[in-house]
């Protein structure tokens, strides 16, 4: 499949209702699965998407404002979360240039390393291509978060946004706090790439309204992997509609709407 194709299939796939309306961020949940549904190694980086389905991931980051992991994804992979596939898949139309959504990620107890790359290569400009990218938002434990480590990343250009704990995950951020001050600083469309945990969090929020998972041909083994609900699992409380597939290279990807009960 054509990177023409590849943004057909997305464009036709991917839409954003929730934030057409102006009143939400519109959220797609996105990430690649082996094919025994685990999206990670324990402490480890597992590489999944092939060649073809990685251009697909880059144009689809080219359509949101912001990309979203954990913690423990930036210590595991070490991410930019920038578009650095060829311009013609991501380019945008009024300006031909690649438009780097913003990095965020959720940090309860600010462990973002300061040596991170979406750090030491991203800088403030949103164009590019070939590495450049924005400074990343943190989001942290409003109550309980070390302030000398505060100040060093806010030194660095860092934003750091401080939000309550769930009610509902304990060990984790609310979401519905995180998802209001984004839109408060002008995101609308917000895409979550991992890691599992973070995935499952959106997933059960009710948030969402996409759905792209990539599923490679291999099988990880639940001993080493770690994973995520299969998408039809039904106590994640929503149905998919609009389902859309379309095989990339070896990998077959799949994109729909989350319609909850």
């Amino acid at each position: 499949m054509g990177a023409d194709n590849t943004k057909e299939f997305l464009d036709d796939a991917v839409t954003f209702t929730t934030a057409a309306a102006d009143r939400k961020v519109s959220v797609t949940v996105t990430y690649a699965q082996s094919q025994d549904n685990m999206v990670s190694k324990r402490n480890e980086q597992l590489i999944l998407s092939g060649p073809e389905s990685m251009v697909m991931t880059h144009r689809l980051r080219a359509m949101h404002d912001g990309i979203l992991v954990g913690i423990n994804t930036v210590l595991t992979d070490d991410p930019r979360l920038n578009v650095r596939l060829p311009t013609s898949t991501t380019a945008t139309a009024d300006t031909g240039k690649v438009q780097n959504p913003q990095p965020i990620v959720l940090d309860s107890h600010l462990q973002m390393p300061t040596t991170a790359r979406m750090i030491t290569t991203n800088s403030s400009s949103s164009s590019g291509g070939g590495g450049g990218g924005k400074l990343p938002w943190v989001f942290t434990d409003a109550n309980n978060h070390p302030e000398d480590k505060r100040k060093l990343l806010e030194s660095l250009g860092v934003q750091v946004i401080a939000v309550p704990r769930s009610q509902v995950h304990p060990q984790g951020l609310c979401l519905h706090s995180v998802v209001a001050e984004l839109h408060a600083r002008g995101i609308r469309r917000l895409m979550v790439e991992g890691g599992a945990t973070v995935i499952r969090s959106f997933l059960l929020s009710r948030i969402p309204e996409n759905l792209v998972v990539t599923t490679a041909p291999v099988v990880v083994g639940k001993e080493k992997g770690v994973s995520v609900p299969p998408v039809n699992d039904p106590s994640l409380g929503y149905s998919l509609a609009s389902e859309k597939y379309q095989q990339l290279g070896d990998d077959v990807v799949m994109a729909a709407k989350l319609v909850y009960k």
